[in-house]
């Protein structure tokens, strides 16, 4: 049957969620059990109401009576809007809180860790999950601070009147709390079901709005909508599925009232026959079991949805059970000597296949390597283990002889510079975007970092020049466009270690021969490690690491590998192919 549902409500997960808030939790509880209080007044005044006035002829109570009740009522809605406004605003809090947190949190954990989930489904979770999470505090808390008390005092009122015909009314409780419980816990596992097809729609979402081009030039829009609509269809099956399991749940409360009021009625009404008890009795406990019946039913919707709150903390906890990225404490203020590729091997986490085997290679300072090597060979993977995006399986990377795992990240990473084929840019503007790792940057540098880019010129043509807001990824830039905001971005950190990979790909031959002489220009002052496929890179590098199925084939300058190697004399054939076509 699964955990108690007490074990459950006090899950440690639950309880450290709510604890940020449970001063204005509290309040709320206050205001609840005051409320509850004037509920009780009110099925007390059932009795005299009906005694005093109806059987005793007690007219005069008429005056008084009513303004009574009436009072109680205004009271008892004061005491509730307080209460719901409390209980509501910290649901807001916790779905605020929650999604700052993990927003930080994603920002924090290893490259590795994030690879593993397509981003449409990253965006779901922080966004649909977390929005869930509300009726934690808005729902599924409010109604148990709010029904619970109001049960207990209804429950005290209607056993003080009559305790047998209240425990009659009770006979149907214990299969409403097993009948919930057993459809809550399928609640569960369809909304889990259901936030898995809702993350891998907005998936499919955020792919058809970034790859509109690819979309459209291909022809596939009938077939993306096909696979859309079949995913939709299954989500809306589940969703159904879910309404059907919460509206059974009710349908078997307002049953077993029903059995409860009428045995009421029946054992009740032969009593005032009898004359055992006076008709104030009876309606007194039956008013106060009808009231109970109310309260039970919405503890009951509150538990489906507590159900739903829990598929969505159970969606959510990966983020929040992922270890972040941790640094060493050694201090790393400067680069000063070389890079130390030692005895380097690596595979994915989830593949046994070796992507690097064996790397072992160096890279004085102020020197120029290229890695070249066919598509596959583990270029990419090589210089992810620099920043430490990844930290490889055997072996280690040092840097002025310290294994870069016991250095600081701030300093490790304060030391490079990316700039990659898949340029990333920022929904922001482009001054933003080139300031991005130096955001105090004064903006005669932003300047200069763009027309050593060869960006000037273009940017100055835009709408708003650097204020101009670019859309997502800067998909209103032309492809060489955005690269060459990336090498602004990449000149103004001026790190001592530029990373450039396929950095000049994207770009037309008149772009990349512009790019080309102010990265030759900005290259003397820096060690630079470049992965390309340009003819005049790969020539002028001081050091060319050859690179096949993981391993180093051949190294050297570009005549010593001309001569000694035949995989770098065909790399290069079809370099030289590529780089005359373009020219042409």
């Amino acid at each position: 049957m699964g955990k108690s549902i007490f074990a459950q409500f006090s899950d440690k997960r639950i309880l450290n969620l709510i604890r940020p808030y449970v001063k204005r939790v509290l309040g709320a509880l206050v205001f609840s059990l005051l409320a509850s209080g004037a509920t009780g007044m009110i099925a007390w005044l059932v009795k005299p109401v009906i005694d005093s006035i109806f059987v005793d002829k007690n007219y005069g109570m008429l005056v008084w009576l009513p303004l009574v009740v009436m009072g109680l009522y205004i009271i008892r809605g004061v005491f509730q809007m307080i209460f719901n406004y409390l209980m509501r605003s910290a649901g807001i809090k916790l779905v605020r809180d929650t999604r700052i947190r993990l927003y930080n949190r994603l920002l924090h954990i290893p490259v590795s860790a994030l690879g593993k989930e397509a981003s449409g489904k990253v965006i779901s979770r922080l966004l649909n999950d977390t929005a869930v999470l509300r009726a934690l505090v808005s729902d599924t808390l409010l109604t148990i601070f709010k029904d619970f008390p109001t049960i207990v005092v209804l429950l005290a009122v209607a056993f003080y009147r009559r305790w047998d015909i209240t425990l009659l009314a009770l006979v149907v409780l214990p299969g409403i709390i097993a009948s919930a419980h057993r459809l809550g816990k399928k609640v569960k596992d369809k909304r889990y079901k259901a936030q898995e097809k809702v993350a891998t729609l907005t998936h499919f979402i955020n792919e058809a709005a970034t790859g509109s081009k690819v979309i459209k030039v291909f022809g596939n829009e009938s077939g993306l909508a096909d696979r859309f609509n079949h995913m939709s269809n299954s989500f809306y099956r589940q969703e159904v599925k879910i309404v059907r399991h919460k509206e059974a749940a009710k349908l078997f409360v307002d049953a077993s009232t029903g059995i409860g009021v009428a045995l009421v009625i029946w054992y009740g009404g032969s009593l005032v026959v009898k004359g055992i008890i006076t008709s104030g009795d009876l309606f007194s406990s039956l008013g106060a079991v009808v009231m109970i019946f109310n309260p039970i039913k919405e503890v009951g919707k509150s538990y489906a949805v507590f159900q739903e709150i829990r598929a969505a903390m159970d969606r959510l906890w990966w983020l929040e059970s992922i270890e972040e990225e941790k640094g060493g404490s050694e201090r790393l203020i400067d680069f000063k000597k070389e890079i130390h590729y030692n005895g380097i091997s690596h595979s994915y986490a989830d593949s046994q296949d070796l992507v690097l085997e064996n790397i072992d290679f160096k890279i004085k300072k102020g020197e120029a390597v290229a890695i070249v090597g066919p598509s596959g060979a583990g270029k990419t993977t090589l210089i992810d283990l620099l920043p430490r995006f990844y930290d490889p399986s055997v072996g280690t990377v040092e840097i002025d002889g310290i294994d870069i795992k016991n250095v600081r990240l701030t300093d490790l990473r304060q030391l490079f510079g990316l700039v990659s084929q898949d340029v990333i840019l920022f929904n922001d503007t482009v001054r933003n975007n080139i300031a991005f790792g130096t955001p105090d940057a004064e903006d005669d540098l932003i300047k200069k970092a763009a027309q050593l880019a060869y960006a000037d010129e273009f940017i100055n043509e835009l709408p708003d020049g650097y204020n101009t807001l670019l859309g997502e990824r800067g998909l209103n830039l032309s492809g060489g466009q955005r690269q060459r905001i990336a090498m602004a971005r990449a000149i103004l950190k001026n790190p001592p270690v530029l990373i450039l990979d396929e950095a000049t790909s994207a770009l037309d031959s008149v772009s990349e021969t512009l790019v080309q002489k102010s990265l030759e220009k900005l290259m003397k002052n820096k060690t630079t490690i470049v992965v390309a496929h340009r003819l005049s890179t790969i020539r002028n590098a001081d050091k060319i690491i050859v690179l096949e199925h993981g391993k180093i084939i051949a190294q050297g300058n570009h005549e010593t590998l001309m001569q000694r190697s035949s995989v770098y004399q065909e790399l290069y054939l079809s370099f030289n192919a590529s780089s005359s076509k373009d020219a042409g």
